[in-house]
């Protein structure tokens, strides 16, 4: 393209090579210094546009016709893809998903944190990257269950989805007919009226189901004929649960859950641990691959029995726990009571006795232990939330001088950041294993092993 820069405007059509894709699916392309990103457009697509916005430096672009496609362009599986926001990259073939997601993590180790001529393991795909996600929180109106629309609170409804156990499509069909059937009213979040507010489904490699109707009220009405019908319905149901959510507000689950039929916990097994599941439980989505990210975490540790580990950011304690027997001790520190909880519950359900969990910020808890207690690590596990890790933390982390670091993240630009950060305290990456979580998403978690310098620890 020629056109000048000057003349990219609103409602102006152009012809364009798609070179790259963010992380949420835009193609991006170039109109000469300006970046033009392009929702359903993939690298080695040539597009016609439409401009919709311009900006400083980029514009949005109205993807109109596909003049030559891209090698790694096929057609969605899922019949929902154009309209569904839960999958970005269903339009790319599942090699082109991976070879994306590792670019995106070198590009911003490289370019965030500063580290040139980096070498990243490959990536750890599934076998099968389909059905995987062992949790489903479907929404609800007068229509039926389903997902939100990308970027709206518009709901797409929808008979199944691939990404869930074969068991969603009758959590669907039989939650659509239970709350027509009883006449049940649907909230709404302008007038904060109405009764269901959603439905959870979780399930574990068994196939093991347990199954939470989230209301607006105090209680499950009709609960005797709601729970029959979820037995008759959908298989292997173990549990079912109403959660109470009277928050004015579009947070999905409540507080307080209350089991109304069946076991308390679901229990999902991986490796040779075993982890309690309650609706609130956090826990990786994808149990299968889960086991392929804890075994290269357990790599890198390398432990020889002596060592005391830190478990930041620990959540259920779930990175912890399975490398516990092969540690002196684990020290597990969490901020959300109820995951603290989970996590005490699970090390009991394993037997560990060398495994402690403190509930408390990560950065005070751990300058506490480590002051008072007398207590210091020789590795440190960091699973932070997707903002990152807190910086007063990592300047901790670097006064502390403690041998290794590994940083588990589920986004590569803030884990670049942090990265960046703990090298100007001497650390240095050894190893980078991304591994997806997330088929057809433009999600990717990535395993870093940092280590610090000689010179450093002199």
């Amino acid at each position: 393209m020629n056109e000048n820069i000057k003349s990219i405007a609103v409602g102006e059509k152009y012809t364009m090579e798609i070179v790259d894709i963010t992380h949420s699916g835009e193609g991006l392309g170039r109109l000469e210094n300006m970046i033009v990103f392009v929702e359903g457009a993939l690298p080695g697509d040539v597009v016609e546009v439409e401009i919709k916005t311009v900006k400083k430096t980029y514009a949005q672009g109205k993807l109109l016709t596909i003049k030559e496609n891209s090698p790694e362009r096929v057609v969605p599986e899922c019949q929902y893809f154009n309209e569904c926001g839960g999958c970005q990259l269903l339009h790319m073939s599942y090699e082109g998903q991976l070879r994306i997601k590792s670019k995106l993590v070198k590009d911003a180790l490289e370019r965030i944190g500063g580290l040139k001529d980096l070498a990243i393991e490959p990536i750890i795909g599934m076998a099968e990257p389909s059905r995987y996600r062992n949790k489903a929180q479907f929404k609800v109106d007068q229509k039926g269950m389903g997902f939100y629309a990308k970027r709206t609170h518009n709901l797409v409804h929808i008979d199944d989805c691939l990404n869930q156990p074969e068991s969603a499509a009758d959590v669907i069909k039989t939650m659509n007919a239970v709350i027509k059937d009883l006449n049940l009213s649907i909230y709404d979040e302008k007038t904060r009226k109405g009764y269901v507010r959603g439905v959870l489904q979780r399930t574990n490699l068994k196939g093991e189901n347990m199954i939470t109707i989230i209301v607006n009220g105090k209680d499950l009405s009709q609960r005797e004929a709601i729970v029959n019908a979820i037995l008759a319905g959908v298989p292997n149901v173990k549990s079912v649960y109403v959660n109470i959510n009277r928050e004015k507000s579009n947070v999905i689950l409540g507080k307080k859950s209350l089991c109304v039929h069946g076991v308390a916990r679901i229990v999902e097994e991986i490796g040779d641990l075993s982890f309690s599941i309650s609706p609130n439980s956090f826990f990786q989505v994808n149990s299968k691959q889960t086991v392929k990210l804890y075994d290269q975490i357990k790599e890198m540790a390398s432990l020889k029995g002596t060592e005391t580990v830190f478990d930041l950011y620990c959540g259920t304690g779930t990175i912890g726990l399975y490398l516990a027997k092969e540690a002196k001790q684990v020290i597990g520190i969490e901020s959300v009571g109820d995951a603290i909880l989970d996590a005490r519950e699970n090390a009991g359900l394993n037997h560990f006795e060398n495994v402690t969990f403190y509930q408390g910020r990560a950065e005070e808890e751990m300058l506490r232990i480590t002051k008072v207690e007398k207590i210091k690590p020789d590795l440190i596990i960091l699973d932070p939330p997707r903002k990152g890790c807190e910086e007063t933390l990592l300047n901790a982390i670097g006064d502390l001088k403690t041998p290794r670091v590994i940083y588990v993240s589920c986004n590569p630009s803030t884990l670049a950041r942090d990265i960046k950060i703990l090298s100007e305290f001497g650390y240095e990456v050894k190893k980078v294993q991304p591994v997806d979580l997330f088929p057809g998403t433009g999600h990717v978690e990535t395993v870093v092993l940092m280590s610090r310098k000689d010179k450093n620890d002199k």
